[in-house]
């Protein structure tokens, strides 16, 4: 049996809703808070996918990855994400060198705009996420453990 923390996934997931859902209030940053909002909300939108990803790959015990765009190919191989999304999940991912390694010359016009393109596919993220989970463990039950 694989041993899959929903619990821990689950919060990923809310977490990642929360950001695209306070995103998607915002307007392009005017101000220097507003840069580092963007900039953190994208960073962390990325964290979380790429968090619940590898929770995914270690619990199914699937193949390692080697890079973070191979934790996406990994997913939609295994199916727990369509094919069709893997270039704009892959476009967000690939803001994260800039967000963690190049910040001070990070560029908040790319970061907005990428994310504010590609909402539809990360706010279906967490659905294709929960589909996975059901089908492979079955309905979430009261009963189970903490």
């Amino acid at each position: 049996m694989y041993f899959v923390d929903r619990k821990k996934i689950n919060e990923h997931l809310v977490y990642m809703n929360e950001l695209i859902t306070t995103f998607e209030t915002m307007s392009f940053p005017e101000n220097r808070i507003e840069v580092l909002a963007v900039e953190r909300m994208g960073h962390m939108l990325i964290e979380s996918m790429m968090d619940v990803g590898n929770m995914i790959i270690d619990g199914f015990i699937m193949r390692d990855p080697g890079s973070f765009e191979d934790i996406l190919d990994i997913l939609i191989d295994e199916k727990v994400l369509p094919n069709e999304e893997a270039a704009s999940l892959k476009n967000v991912v690939n803001l994260r060198k800039s967000l963690v390694q190049d910040y001070p010359q990070s560029d908040v016009e790319l970061t907005y705009n990428t994310i504010k393109k590609y909402i539809p596919e990360l706010s279906a993220f967490p659905a294709h996420v929960k589909r996975y989970l059901e089908e492979e463990l079955g309905p979430v039950s009261a009963f189970l453990p903490e």
